[in-house]
């Protein structure tokens, strides 16, 4: 597989591509998935700064990593200076290569709580929290955020240079207001802008759906890297895909039925590891696996069969008895699987 190495702050990733930190999708299955098929990083799930703080322990599971996932950062959002260093303490312990700071998150529970994009309305808290989390632990503190809260205040560029001087390894950008939530089209202009306005790197984020829209996304903004989201849903072959354009100039093939199966088996095993019950295994698994047969012939079918089944030995058998019978040939996802997948922080 191509290397295509990017420097972030004092890491050097072998793929420019990274998995954004999705709401209950990205747990550690789903990265060792990102990271096996050639994303340069991966995030934890955006966690509580508070619930870090009081050492809630689905937080710090949540936080928890494989050693294959590294290059690996816990995101999390926090709403105080106080809050946020403490929780990055805390973090700091369970050795992940950096922490990222989440002032993107458009959830009305997220703002009401004065976290996430609330903050954008507020440059000088934003900045002293990013301080905070800089000074007190020794990896790196990165930070993502939204373009603004509407389009009466976009501030990426007050923001963005705001979190440099606080100490930010790097800034990611996702190109919508927190008005837009995930609608619309994004802005990818407003990422070009920041890269133009800092010295610190730059991620760019928002409708990247494919390797092409990498290469397009990279050359138009001059960003050091990029993140995936719901196109890396039930698919982490985007991130091969993604290797083999920037490495070749050419497009990868597809992946077949099988390699499909294969990848979704694996993901399912390493899920069963990290669940203590099977079921719960099993249930978080029905997600991912839908997205996984989404646009094969007789998918449908197979959907409703599985979906129905608790034990993971029975959806192995159904899953191979499915796309191990399908002709071993290259299968296009259709954009259908990413417009219709859910949306998260």
């Amino acid at each position: 597989m191509p290397a295509v190495t990017t420097q972030l702050g004092p890491l050097t990733l072998d793929s420019p591509a990274v998995l954004a930190p999705l709401a209950g999708w990205t747990d550690t299955a789903m990265r060792r998935m990102a990271r096996q098929f050639g994303a340069g990083m991966v995030f934890s799930e955006m966690l509580s700064g508070e619930g870090t703080r009081r050492n809630n322990e689905k937080t710090r599971r949540m936080a928890g990593f494989n050693k294959e996932e590294r290059p690996y950062f816990v995101q999390y959002f926090a709403t105080s200076p106080n809050q946020a260093a403490d929780a990055a303490r805390l973090l700091e312990e369970l050795e992940p290569d950096g922490l990222d700071l989440n002032f993107g998150c458009p959830v009305k529970k997220i703002i009401l709580n004065q976290g996430g994009a609330a903050l954008l309305k507020d440059v000088g808290l934003l900045a002293r929290i990013v301080e905070a989390a800089v000074k007190a632990v020794n990896i790196p503190v990165s930070v993502k955020m939204r373009s603004g809260w509407d389009y009466r205040s976009l501030n990426a560029v007050e923001v963005a240079k705001a979190v440099e001087s606080a100490g930010a390894a790097w800034v990611t950008v996702h190109a919508r207001t927190r008005s837009e939530f995930f609608q619309g089209r994004a802005h990818w202009e407003w990422i070009g802008e920041v890269k133009n306005a800092v010295n610190i790197p730059v991620i760019g984020n928002g409708d990247v759906r494919s390797a092409e829209d990498v290469q397009t996304l990279i050359k138009a903004t001059g960003c050091d890297a990029v993140m995936i989201g719901r196109a890396a849903m039930g698919y982490p072959f985007i991130f091969r895909e993604i290797r083999h354009l920037l490495g070749t100039n050419t497009p990868a093939v597809p992946p077949t039925p099988r390699e499909r199966c294969a990848a979704a088996e694996q993901q399912l095993l390493w899920m069963l590891d990290f669940y203590s019950l099977s079921r719960r295994a099993v249930l978080e698994f029905r997600k991912h696996l839908l997205i996984y047969v989404k646009g094969l012939h007789g998918c449908a079918s197979f959907k409703r069969h599985a979906m129905n089944l608790l034990e993971p030995d029975d959806v192995i058998v159904a899953l191979r008895d499915y796309l191990l019978n399908l002709p071993d040939v290259p299968v296009e996802r259709p954009q259908s699987a990413i417009d219709e997948a859910p949306v998260w922080c």
